[in-house]
C-alpha cells in the first residue's frame, strides 16, 4: 500500500474569463478518480459559498500538468 508521500499530487485551478486562480500546492490523492471526486467537492463548496462563478471552470491537473477533468461551475 502506498503511503501519503508516494501518492500523486493533483492541482485544482479555477479559470475564469478574466482571472486564473492557480493551485501551487496541490493535494496528494491516491488516484485520478479520487482527484475527480475532490474536484467535484471543491466546485460544490465554492457554489455553496456564493463564489462569483460566471464562466468559471475548475481544471484538475495531474503532476505532469495533464488535465484529467474540467468541471464547469
Amino acid at each position: 500500500m502506498r503511503g501519503k508521500r508516494d501518492m500523486p499530487r493533483y492541482y485544482f485551478v479555477v479559470e475564469m474569463p478574466d482571472h486564473t486562480y492557480d493551485d501551487s500546492e496541490g493535494e496528494q490523492l491516491p488516484s485520478d478518480a479520487a482527484a475527480k471526486t475532490y474536484g467535484d467537492r471543491v466546485v460544490r463548496e465554492l457554489k455553496e459559498r456564493d463564489f462569483e462563478s460566471a464562466g468559471a471552470i475548475l481544471l484538475v491537473r495531474n503532476e505532469g500538468g495533464q488535465i484529467i477533468q474540467s468541471i464547469p461551475f
